[in-house]
């Protein structure tokens, strides 16, 4: 007794708090992730906005261009807001919201702004409906107005005409504080030599701009020397195009992303992405300290709860929050295609992508698991026996479908949108729940449920005291297969407009942008691997302990 004794406080003195220390070294990847800034390159999701205005300036070949808007920092809000002004530009217009949506939204041709609206005319044979994803993520960018605030959709009265709509009072937009170099700085190149060994800005504009030979850089505006036999303006458009590639500027550093579930009339329940600013190694090195406090605490005691459920709370949000960082996915993809154009979808965000897919994969999950567990009950009692071979044989033939084939077929009937989507994940995730459901529940021994009639107990505390908790593992592993199998499912969705990963998928496979198609599937990849380990850790804490095999 005495040597067990001893083992056991041995054993207790040589545990480490290895998930402390994991999540520590989690915390310092991202603060040395968080060190590095680089240029966005996707310049049709992150458009450059740099506009210059020409001065005199003494001696020959030189000129002056003082900075009228402009910004190398990502996702700054303007300082200064100004209300839209009202009226219907043509493409050469110089209105800086009409100018934007010009640029930024294929053969527009007209448009037109009022306060609460602003209506575009295209000519383009692209589907209406497509439109109107194709030119919400510009009209974001292009105004100030909160997006939870703006509506989209096709014009009833006219043809190739969109109507986006605001809440707000009227339409407003920024004009940022443009500064090159910190405040009070000035940077002088009398050569290009010296220019070439300067900041990185400077190194930037003289490599981009092969004409300058001489450069001053001040905090809200540059003097330019170009060589002879040079055009000024072309000199000027060049370094505006210079300044804009070299635009924007953001952190690798995620930040902490939130969530919030709240309910649809379209599709039972809507998760929405909430940024808390925090930096995410902040929260991993809460998160370390947790975990501490936990091991301290609880090293003396058999949990298989509390930690459990906090790691899965901390690594779930880990990966949430990695999803939200658009320059991180912008760095990564342009790494991998480094001449490509277009990297990050302009129609929404990855993590907003994430939550349509979460949407189809939890209110599928919740029908199949729900299903799958009344039809399980249901046949594996004595009086209706008789009916299993026949929901056997339905449930299978939700997989001998192909699921694009129970997409397509239920499109036309019920139309396109969220729940055609729903029907056949339901149909291809039924039967890992229903089979696993009836293999627990009859690997019941007959001996257990004899001795619980004995004891006196009714059908339904046999089944929901003893036969569901015996049965608990094996019912979740078809639970944890249903759920991965939706999850890489669900991207064919984007085939009847139900959102999710796939429609990154779709739009890369009928445009022919690799970065798109890597967009949707690396994420859901890490999602499917997310669920499954989020999942094993919820059957972890519900298998009763006596039937939870340890090392």
């Amino acid at each position: 007794m005495a040597a067990a004794n001893s083992t056991r406080s041995t054993d207790s003195t040589l545990r480490m708090p290895w998930a402390a220390l994991i999540w520590l070294v989690v915390s310092g990847l991202l603060l040395m992730i968080s060190t590095q800034v680089v240029t966005l390159r996707d310049r049709q999701r992150f458009p450059g906005d740099f506009e210059l205005l020409a001065q005199p300036a003494e001696g020959d070949n030189t000129v002056q261009l003082e900075i009228v808007a402009g910004t190398f920092e990502y996702n700054v809000v303007p300082e200064v807001s100004t209300e839209a002004a009202a009226g219907t530009y043509s493409p050469d217009t110089d209105d800086p919201v009409a100018a934007a949506l010009f640029a930024n939204i294929p053969d527009v041709t007209e448009v037109t702004v009022t306060p609460q609206t602003i209506t575009i005319v295209y000519d383009n044979d692209f589907e209406p409906d497509l439109m109107v994803r194709r030119s919400e993520r510009p009209i974001f960018n292009a105004v100030l107005n909160d997006q939870a605030n703006i509506t989209g959709e096709v014009a009833g009265d006219a043809e190739n005409t969109l109507v986006f709509t605001t809440t707000d009072e009227t339409w407003r937009y920024g004009r940022y504080v443009p500064t090159l170099i910190p405040e009070g700085t000035q940077e002088v190149y009398a050569s290009r030599d010296e220019a070439q060994n300067g900041s990185a800005l400077a190194q930037f504009l003289i490599e981009d701009a092969t004409s300058i030979q001489a450069l001053t850089l001040n905090p809200d505006s540059l003097v330019v020397t170009y060589r002879d036999g040079a055009v000024e303006s072309q000199v000027i458009n060049r370094v505006q195009d210079a300044l804009n590639e070299f635009h924007p500027r953001a952190s690798l550093e995620p930040n902490l992303w939130l969530f919030s579930i709240v309910g649809s009339p379209d599709t039972i329940l809507e998760i929405v992405p909430i940024d808390t600013d925090v930096p995410l190694f902040i929260f991993t090195l809460a998160f370390a300290i947790i975990e501490l406090l936990l091991f301290i605490f609880l090293r003396h005691t058999s949990d298989k709860l509390v930690r459990p459920l906090v790691r899965v709370a901390g690594v779930f949000l880990l990966f949430w929050s990695i999803y939200g960082h658009e320059p991180l996915w912008d760095y990564v993809l342009g790494s991998i295609f480094p001449t490509s154009n277009q990297l990050v979808h302009p129609n929404a965000t990855v993590i907003e992508f994430t939550a349509q897919h979460l949407e189809l994969v939890f209110v599928s999950s919740l029908i199949t698991i729900s299903a799958g567990l009344t039809f399980g009950v249901i046949v594996t009692r004595e009086n209706f026996r008789e009916i299993l071979p026949l929901v056997n044989n339905l449930v299978n033939s939700g997989q001998t479908i192909p699921t694009i084939a129970i997409v397509a077929f239920m499109a036309p009937i019920i139309g396109f949108g969220f729940w055609p989507a729903i029907i056949a994940l339901v149909a291809y995730g039924l039967l890992p729940v229903l089979r696993n459901t009836i293999a627990g529940l009859e690997a019941v021994d007959d001996f257990i449920i004899d001795s619980a009639r004995g004891m006196g107990m009714t059908p339904s505390q046999i089944l929901f005291q003893i036969e569901l908790p015996i049965a608990s593992s094996v019912i979740m592993a078809g639970i944890r297969t249903s759920m991965v199998i939706n999850v890489g499912t669900a991207t064919l969705g984007a085939f009847v407009g139900s959102g999710g990963l796939g429609t990154p998928i779709t739009s890369g496979l009928s445009m022919t942008i690799d970065a798109f198609i890597l967009l949707g599937a690396i994420p859901a990849a890490l999602l499917a691997i997310l669920i499954d380990y989020v999942l094993g850790r919820i059957e972890f804490v519900l298998t009763p302990r006596g039937l939870q095999i340890q090392n």
